[in-house]
């Protein structure tokens, strides 16, 4: 099986215990991620809109990711990237039928399944190698199987830079940390100002 790389250049395992976080303080909490490491750089989030996604327009949607990631690679910067179902699916029903090259800005990766479309997690299987060699979190959140959750209102709450019907693109004024505990496969990304010291 391929072992995921450290997203951070320490080859220390973080053992940062997220269940001493509140929950009041996280955008995503997940008990299910592969990578370790914690990121302080990032102030950018990409979504596909839950209340607006379409199964029957998945190309659609990975055609307008693929032009916000473009401005991405054009910045030199990076996001966290959230949307259902299976990234990188070749069945368009299952998720977003992205390629790499799509996508390739992103540095965590979130799978998030929905209450209307419970999709079987691919935990990354579709872009294995490209994890590995850019070092990118994956992580995925199953709120209806209680398998963590996302804070949606925290999201919707925060000024878009660029939204489509599908698609919304926020960045935040500093940037927030995300956290993936490599020992216990949990991960957490903190909502603005909140921060926890290794």
């Amino acid at each position: 099986m391929l072992q995921i790389r450290p997203i951070v250049q320490s080859r220390d395992l973080v053992n940062i215990n997220i269940d001493a976080i509140s929950k009041e303080d996280m955008i995503l909490f997940s008990p299910s991620a592969l990578g370790n490491g914690i990121i302080n750089s990032i102030s950018d989030i990409v979504y596909v809109k839950s209340n607006a996604f379409d199964p029957a327009k998945t190309f659609e949607i990975a055609t307008e990711l693929e032009a916000i990631n473009h401005q991405f690679i054009k910045e030199d910067k990076n996001y966290i990237l959230i949307g259902p179902g299976r990234w990188g699916s070749s069945d368009s029903w299952l998720g977003i039928p992205v390629k790499w090259p799509q996508i390739s800005a992103a540095k965590i990766i979130i799978e998030a399944g929905q209450d209307n479309y419970k999709i079987d997690p691919s935990q990354g299987t579709h872009f294995f190698q490209n994890l590995t060699s850019f070092r990118v979190g994956y992580v995925t959140v199953n709120a209806y199987m209680d398998e963590g959750f996302i804070d949606s209102d925290y999201l919707d709450s925060i000024p878009a830079v660029q939204e489509t019907a599908m698609v919304r693109h926020i960045r935040f004024a500093n940037p927030i940390q995300t956290i993936i505990n490599g020992q216990k496969r949990t991960a957490v990304i903190l909502k603005e100002g909140v921060k926890v010291k290794k």
